[in-house]
């Protein structure tokens, strides 16, 4: 039940150029089969002065054997998603400047209730004030929509829709192999409200909040590419009105140690480990604690396979009655194989749990993926994949199995 945010601005990868059609072809030290520049295939942008432009178009087709995500009586339905994208990045010595927008545009061939447009418009960018000193800054807006399987969705008719508009700034300073990141975020939810098959209206408004956080990161490089770092966070969470009789105002920490470490030049780790704390002004809220982390295993097996595990755990927000939240914990790990030099091969497998305070309510996921990605030429690209999702729940009726057929065509300049 990932919620997507606006992303914090940071440092970014140099944009590509027609420079890259001179890079090597050789793997470089920590890059992996996704992450590596494939020169002949890479996109050649668009010039504009100073900048580069990246538009691309994806066109869709799936198959979904449970739109509803219900535990009987599923229907299945044909998806159609239009995808286009533009990316404008700086390309300039110093400083940077990136825009970026983006559509989902999609469409149920017999449940058109279920239709819905996606959409992001950010910016981000990055001061170079001094050598060892750097400002950068971000701001965007989004509309998204909830899924049918999350426990906090209302029934409607058609599918919650909600935006989020969101900045953060942030300041990054070196003294030697010390370092420091100070980074502070905002973000606004607001969500629409929706109907009942009787046309009754589900207010949704004591579910706008805002979301507040600043962060602390200090770092000490023991070696190239060998790093370890403190964290110290802080959330403030403001709900504009009550939910359900409850105040969900809440404010809490996360104190953390983690480490970017190249361990023999073919595995990396890149991982934090923590204590978490989540407090709530309505005395009938349990507080949260407990254990966070995020911690990413990157194996280059040979040249030609990667293999790549996660673990992540956080406290999530919801408004189910009587529970705080939510500690959310994902853990994955996916194969990328290199068939060809233009044939990726991917296949996944992953476990979530979504464990609630306040009640009794406990869900497991299952998840699991295999795909395809054939790059014709630099221009054009043709995916497919499966993907199944299951959930086990310990609240009658909630139990569901998903499995997902898709194709996708690509194109790029």
């Amino acid at each position: 039940m990932e919620v997507l945010t606006v992303k914090q601005a940071v440092a970014q990868t140099p944009p590509r150029t027609s420079q890259d059609a001179q890079t090597s072809a050789e793997p470089q030290r920590g890059e992996t089969v996704t992450s590596r520049r494939r020169p002949e295939y890479d996109p050649v942008g668009v010039r504009m002065g100073g900048f580069m432009l990246y538009p691309e178009l994806g066109i869709q087709q799936s198959y979904n054997s449970n739109v509803y995500s219900t535990s009987s009586n599923e229907q299945g339905d044909f998806i159609t998603a239009i995808e286009p994208s533009l990316d404008l990045r700086s390309n300039w010595n110093n400083h940077a400047l990136n825009l970026h927008a983006d559509s989902s545009v999609v469409r149920y061939w017999d449940n058109d209730d279920e239709n819905y447009t996606d959409y992001t418009l950010s910016a981000d960018g990055r001061v170079d004030v001094l050598r060892d000193l750097r400002l950068l800054a971000g701001a965007g807006y989004q509309i998204r929509h909830e899924p049918r399987y999350s426990p906090d969705n209302q029934g409607g008719v058609e599918p919650t829709e909600y935006s989020i508009t969101g900045a953060n700034l942030g300041v990054e300073k070196e003294f030697n192999r010390l370092s420091f990141r100070v980074d502070g975020q905002t973000e606004r939810y607001e969500y629409d409200n929706v109907r009942t098959a009787a046309g009754a209206v589900i207010d949704q408004s004591g579910r706008d909040r805002d979301q507040h956080q600043i962060g602390l990161r200090t770092g000490y490089e023991i070696a190239p590419l060998r790093k370890v770092y403190l964290l110290t966070n802080y959330y403030l969470r403001e709900y504009d009105n009550l939910t359900g009789g409850f105040n969900r105002d809440s404010d809490g920490y996360l104190i953390g140690a983690g480490t970017q470490y190249d361990l023999t030049g073919l595995v990396f780790l890149d991982a934090y480990a923590g204590y978490r704390r989540q407090d709530y002004k309505d005395a009938r809220l349990t507080t949260m604690d407990g254990w966070a982390s995020g911690i990413k295993v990157t194996w280059n097996v040979t040249p030609l396979t990667t293999i790549t595990g996660t673990l992540d755990r956080d406290i999530r927000e919801t408004t189910l009655t009587n529970a705080s939240g939510y500690f959310h914990t994902r853990a994955e790990v996916r194969a990328d194989h290199e068939l060809l030099r233009n044939l990726i091969l991917t296949a996944s497998l992953g476990y979530e749990n979504d464990d609630f305070q306040g009640i009794s309510r406990n869900d497991d996921y299952t998840l699991a993926g295999l795909g395809a990605k054939y790059l014709i030429n630099r221009n054009f690209s043709l995916s497919g994949g499966y993907g199944y999702r299951s959930r086990d729940s310990n609240v009658a009726g909630s139990d569901f199995d998903e499995n997902v057929v898709m194709v996708r065509l690509g194109a790029q300049l």
